[in-house]
Parts: C-alpha cells; sequence; structure tokens
C-alpha cells in the first residue's frame, strides 16, 4: 500500500506542475488569440507568435516530457501550440526532444528504479491486448505511435517492461512519433494560418479530420501489411481487430458489458465457443469473454453477398453459414480454420432471440459438434435483449454481463450422443433477460422502449384479437382499449392478466398458436417476393407471389423461374424473419424473402407457427 501512495503521490506532485505549466501557456497563447481574433487584430497576432523566444522552446520541451511521464494527459495540445507557435522545423525538433526526455525518464523508472506503473496498469493491459506473441516489439511501438488515440507515454510504460535495449527502444521512439507530431504541428499551422488569413474554422476543422482519417488509414495499413504480415484472411489479421473496435464506438456509454471467464484457463488450445444470440453486438461480447484467443466467426450467408462486405469478412477469416439449411462449404471452411490452429465461434440458435429467452438448437448443431472433436465453451449473454432487442431499432443503455455457464470437455464430446450434446447446450444456453434485471436492479430510462414491440406482441389477451396493437413511447395498446406500460426495470405495469414482461405475453401466444395447430391451421398471403443467388448479384429476381402454411408444410407459388416449391416440417427447420418486414428461407441453394403485402406484422405469427410444427415432428 505505501508503495502504491508513492505512485500516487509521484502522479500527483507531476501533474500539479504540468497542468499548472499547460495553463500559463494555454493562457498566453490560446487565450490571446482568441482575444485578438474576437478584436479582428491580425498584428496582434503575429507579434505574439513571434515573441515567445527561449523560454517557450524551454517549456515545450519539458510540458511534452511531462506529458509522457503522467501518461493520461495527451501530447497533442502541446504539439499544436507548438505548431502555432514556431517554424515547423523548429516545433518538430523541439517535440521530439520532450519524446526523447519523457521516453528516457520512463525507461530508468521502469528499468534502474523497478516503477511497475502500477497507476498504468489499466492502459499497458489494453495495449498488450493488440500485442502479438512472437512479433517484434519496436514493429509494434511503429504502430501504436502513428495512431493518434493511444499516449505516447503509456506506449513507452508498456515497452520499458519488455526485454528491449535502451538504444533499440529510444530510436524507436524519437523515429515513431514523428508522423503524430507532423500532424499536429500541421493543424497548429492551419489554426495559426486560419486566424491570421480569416478563414473559416469549420475549414480547418475538416482538414484537421481529413489529416487524422489518413494517419489512421496508415496506421491500419501498417498493421495489416507489416506488424500482422501473414495472418491475412484470419482472425488474427486487423481487420477483425478493426472490427471488434468499431463495436466498442457504436456501443459507448450505451451497453455496459461485464464477463466472468472462469474455467477458461483449463482449456488448453482450440474449443468451440456457442452463445445465445439476443443481440446483434453478441460477437463483441463473445470475442471480449475469451481475450486473447480470436475465434473464427460462422456467420449468415447472406452477409457474403455485399462485395465489401464480402471482403472484410474473409479478410477476418469468416466462415459463411446458410441459415437452417444444409451447408458443405461451411464444414470445409471450418476443418480448414481448425487446422490453422484457430478456435470457431458460433451462436448455434442461428437467428436473433424474441423475447428475451432462448431458443433450442437445431438437431444438427450436435452432430455439427462431434464432428470437430474440440472442447465446447458454453456462454450466456445476459442484458444484450434489452439493450437492443430484434424488433427495436434503437440501442438504449443498460448493463450486459457474458459469463460462461458451461464447459463440455473433449472427452464427453466424443462420449455423448448427439442428443446428449445438444440437451447440455440448451440447458447451458437458458436464460432470462427480465430475470436478469430484476437480480441486478437495472433502470432503463428511455421514452422510446416499447417501439416495434407490436411487431411481435401481434395477440391482444383482452380481445383475443390480431394485429390490432400498436405503440407509442412505452406503451403497448390495442384497439380495444387494453393497454399497458414498460416500466424502468423493463416490466409492465400490473394487469389483470398477470403478464409480468414481453416473455410472459410471447408465452400466451404460443399457447394460443397452439391451440390453433391443433384444429388445424390453413394460413396464405399475397407477398413481394425477393431471390438472391449467394455466388451471383446478377441472377438475383423479383416478383409476386403466394405463401402458404398448414399443418402439412410451407408452399410457396409466384412468378419467378422456380415457380413454386414446397418444404415439409422434417426439412424446414426454422422461418427467420425481420420484425414487420419479411419472412425467408432457401430452397436449391437460392434465399428467398417474402414480403407480405398486407399486414407486415404477421411474419412473426408465420415463424412462430413454423417453430411449433416442427416441434411437433421431432
Amino acid at each position: 500500500m505505501k508503495k502504491l501512495n508513492k505512485h500516487k503521490l509521484f502522479i500527483f506532485f507531476v501533474a500539479i506542475i504540468t497542468i499548472s505549466l499547460l495553463f500559463f501557456f494555454f493562457r498566453d497563447i490560446i487565450f490571446e488569440i482568441i482575444k485578438f481574433q474576437s478584436d479582428d487584430n491580425m498584428t496582434g497576432v503575429k507579434e505574439l507568435l513571434d515573441e515567445k523566444g527561449l523560454l517557450g522552446c524551454f517549456m515545450v520541451v519539458f510540458v511534452e516530457a511531462l506529458q509522457m511521464v503522467i501518461v493520461v494527459i495527451s501530447a497533442e495540445f502541446i504539439q499544436v501550440s507548438a505548431g502555432l507557435t514556431y517554424p515547423w522545423y523548429i516545433a518538430i525538433l523541439l517535440c521530439d526532444l520532450g519524446v526523447f526526455l519523457g521516453a528516457t525518464i520512463i525507461y530508468i523508472f521502469v528499468n534502474a528504479f523497478k516503477f511497475d506503473g502500477a497507476m498504468f496498469k489499466k492502459s499497458s493491459e489494453k495495449i498488450a491486448k493488440l500485442s502479438k506473441q512472437g512479433k517484434s516489439i519496436q514493429k509494434f511501438m511503429y504502430f501504436l505511435f502513428i495512431m493518434p488515440i493511444v499516449p505516447f507515454g503509456a506506449i513507452c510504460y508498456y515497452a520499458s517492461t519488455n526485454k528491449i535495449s535502451y538504444r533499440r527502444y529510444i530510436i524507436t521512439c524519437v523515429t515513431g512519433v514523428i508522423p503524430s507530431i507532423i500532424t499536429s504541428i500541421f493543424i497548429g499551422k492551419a489554426i495559426s494560418f486560419a486566424i491570421t488569413e480569416s478563414i473559416p474554422f469549420w475549414v480547418v476543422l475538416l482538414i484537421a479530420i481529413g489529416v487524422i482519417i489518413v494517419l489512421l488509414l496508415a496506421g491500419f495499413v501498417f498493421l495489416n501489411k507489416v506488424y500482422l504480415k501473414g495472418h491475412e484472411n484470419t482472425p488474427d489479421s486487423a481487420y477483425y481487430s478493426l472490427i471488434i473496435k468499431l463495436y466498442k464506438i457504436l456501443l459507448r456509454k450505451r451497453a455496459v458489458p461485464t464477463y466472468d471467464a472462469e474455467g477458461l484457463k483449463k482449456i488448453d488450445g482450440q474449443f468451440v465457443l456457442l452463445t445465445n444470440h439476443p443481440s446483434f453486438f453478441d460477437a463483441y461480447c463473445a470475442t471480449n469473454l475469451v481475450e486473447p484467443h480470436h475465434p473464427a466467426f460462422i456467420l449468415n450467408r447472406y452477409y457474403f453477398r455485399n462485395k465489401i462486405f464480402r471482403y472484410i469478412l474473409n479478410k477476418m477469416g469468416t466462415i459463411p453459414k446458410k441459415l437452417f439449411s444444409p451447408d458443405f462449404e461451411t464444414i470445409k471452411k471450418t476443418l480448414k480454420t481448425l487446422k490453422s490452429g484457430y478456435s470457431i465461434y458460433m451462436c448455434p440458435e442461428g437467428r436473433l432471440g424474441i423475447d428475451g429467452t432462448n431458443y433450442y438448437i437445431t438437431k444438427e448443431t450436435g452432430k455439427f459438434l462431434k464432428q470437430l472433436k474440440l472442447p465446447i465453451v458454453v456462454a450466456t449473454i445476459n442484458g444484450a435483449y434489452l439493450v437492443k432487442p430484434k424488433w427495436r431499432k434503437d440501442i438504449i443503455k443498460g448493463p450486459v454481463h457474458t459469463k460462461i455457464t458451461r464447459i463440455i470437455s473433449k472427452e464427453e464430446v466424443s462420449e455423448a450422443s448427439v442428443d446428449e450434446i445438444n440437451d447440455m447446450i440448451n440447458h447451458a444456453l437458458t436464460y432470462n433477460d427480465f430475470d436478469f434485471a430484476k437480480e441486478k436492479k437495472a433502470v432503463y430510462k428511455n421514452k422510446n422502449k416499447a417501439k416495434g414491440l407490436e411487431n411481435v406482441l401481434y395477440y391482444c389477451p383482452k380481445c383475443g384479437q390480431e394485429f390490432k396493437l400498436h405503440t407509442h413511447n412505452n406503451t403497448i395498446a390495442c384497439e380495444c382499449g387494453f393497454s399497458l406500460d414498460i416500466t424502468e426495470d423493463y416490466h409492465f405495469t400490473e394487469n389483470e392478466f398477470g403478464i409480468t414482461n414481453i416473455h410472459d405475453w410471447y408465452q400466451m401466444i404460443v399457447e394460443y398458436e397452439r391451440e390453433n395447430i391443433k384444429n388445424g391451421i390453413n394460413l396464405s398471403c399475397e407477398v413481394d417476393v425477393k431471390k438472391f443467388n449467394m455466388d451471383n448479384k446478377k441472377l438475383d429476381e423479383s416478383g409476386q407471389g403466394k405463401c402458404f402454411l398448414t399443418n402439412d408444410g410451407f408452399r410457396y407459388e409466384g412468378n419467378l423461374k422456380v415457380t413454386s416449391f414446397e418444404y415439409d416440417y422434417k426439412v424446414l427447420r426454422a422461418l427467420a424473419f425481420s420484425c414487420g418486414e419479411e419472412f425467408e428461407c432457401y430452397y436449391d441453394n437460392e434465399l428467398y424473402y417474402f414480403y407480405p403485402k398486407q399486414n407486415k406484422q404477421q411474419c412473426a405469427k408465420w415463424a412462430l407457427l413454423v417453430d411449433e410444427l416442427v416441434k411437433q415432428e421431432e
């Protein structure tokens, strides 16, 4: 504890000095420039930029070094200020001297005084996640220095703890920072030019953003072509890390993730990771759970049709899969991926959850997993459905917890039957997000939590009519006058039917449809239809037709080249759908989307009925 307190005192002391100097420097230059600009006094700006002299040079070097030592303050401010004040070549030299001094101080702290950097452990751990065993630490440092989002000091603390000589270390530091320094100085020069020439600030801002984007792209190219060379088309590629980073940016301050990976360390080597599928960012949760492993994703083949997506997904080593349909290429690519030494990640439910609980997996899952002959890690993601369910477009803020619920050893996989494996997975994937919200006492403050829910809860428990419900803000209501509000803990207000949450209501609809099936169903609807060829977009077709659903099977008739086809429930394992839009299935290696011409709410009904009819066949 004493050692940690010394670190805190040290940082507090350095921070006070740095903030004082920064304030002085900020006051003398930026505040005065703003004042001169407001008075339209260009002569005063030029005089101010010329008068700093030797003291200003010393301040640039010293403040740059101190900013590196305390890590948490970015060095860009002093670099931009130097660009405002001095000729570009002097500014570059001063900033690089500051980096030399700061990097040397950090190296001495870590290697001579055994300063363990406990206060900067979090930054070092984040950097370590990007590192690849066996790769050059110098190449990795160059990549990090190019990226404008990583503080110089954090990079130096991380590098100093690795086995690298001072000579290699300091040469890498003083040369690696030059692109970032030049960028910051350019921004400073642009600001100075904009002020003296009365150029609008937004023009300068756009230029600065453009430069930063170019720098990020340069860093990405370096990462992919140099640091990660040889990892193209694998989960170790730069594209994989980029997609996970974009997920993090998208979910920032909305999904609040936590993880429990207890038991993962017991697995030596490859594994198959399975999770439930409550939301569109499950892959992000899954990969963070098993860091530093990068499992290859098994993903809906539909997303490979777009050229850009296909390029990125292939670069990531992603494996395409047709939903609820045999796909021999999936098995072939999976085995190839395993042979290359990577683990596999998939969502065996095959579709997004509809009511905050899990679907049962298909029988084929167990058979597929036995072929792989690997241990199975099963994890559940709780809270993601409430943050971003399938039926709502918006993401709201809330906790998301991912934990390993079952590890099935390689020996268990070998000895168990297909049905036993499926039972173990179904049990381990069981979750209820409404129980999770209640347990965590979570609060979801949003004015539109119910928006889109009418496309799932289509049956009114009061009047018994279908498709008469609508939503507004946090309320779902029927034309008959029945209505329920979603509270801040994601439960319904008290009602005479005892419906406490979305799952309860949906299960009521399931029971209602089971009775309909007993009496026999004969459902049909006029549809617009799109046929997507998985290999060639030029072979896509659009047209009209009609879909039929009975107790015996599903049938389509229309005006495409394939005028009709039908499935019984031994072959049609499920009918995937988008809420209030379409339902879909594969036929003869092509994907058919059916868009009801009237009453698009019925898509959920078709999917639910197929689920129940398939269960009767099992």
